[in-house]
């Protein structure tokens, strides 16, 4: 092969093995894939026998798990059923995780009582999570022996970065019943939001 036909060549494998490495991501373009993760802040009201509030429980990638707590000691209140809504401010942001309710303690049950606990959107505003805990099976209601009982767990996920609102809506109004169905209106429910905040991480080039 004369010096010219060599020439030749070794730019055209120069060249290919240019083009192989970018392909294979050694260019200057690549980046790491972003990781959303979520953080509840609950807001700042502060603790009073009787008042419900939103309080975070656990975080994991992009979901946060948010607990509905009453505080005590309540004294002997007859405590049978809690029909609340949550209200998400940006649902672009943040989404309620179907099937995610778990009643928590705060109802106790006795003799053939059983504990049951839903949550869904409200089918004319999905901004509105619907929250029922309640007893059935008849029989007595219950109070707050300590300085605090969970109502129930609520999971929500992170869409986007970014913050949402998450607050126990005002209207329709909540309220506690006792086993007659009549309000209890010593237990009070917090006017103040709190947020969740998508966070990505992890982004970026390497």
């Amino acid at each position: 092969m004369n010096s010219r036909f060599q020439t030749l060549a070794t730019r055209g494998f120069v060249g290919a093995s240019l083009v192989a490495f970018s392909f294979f991501g050694y260019g200057c373009g690549s980046s790491k894939s972003a990781t959303l993760g979520a953080q509840f802040s609950p807001s700042t009201t502060a603790a009073t026998a009787g008042l419900v509030k939103l309080l975070p429980q656990a975080a994991s990638g992009a979901r946060v798990v948010v607990q509905a707590v009453i505080y005590g000691p309540t004294g002997a209140l007859d405590m049978y059923s809690f029909n609340f809504d949550v209200k998400v401010g940006d649902t672009s942001v943040l989404k309620f995780v179907s099937g995610s309710a778990v009643a928590g303690g705060a109802l106790t049950a006795t003799g053939n009582q059983t504990i049951e606990a839903t949550a869904s959107p409200d089918v004319s505003d999905p901004t509105l999570i619907e929250v029922h805990v309640h007893k059935s099976g008849g029989g007595a209601g219950n109070g707050v022996a300590g300085s605090s009982a969970v109502i129930v767990e609520l999971a929500f996920d992170a869409l986007m970065q970014g913050t949402s609102t998450l607050a126990i809506a005002g209207a329709p109004g909540p309220t506690v019943t006792d086993q007659n169905g009549a309000a209890i209106g010593t237990i009070i429910f917090d006017s103040a939001s709190g947020s969740v905040t998508g966070i990505s991480s992890g982004g970026g080039p390497y």
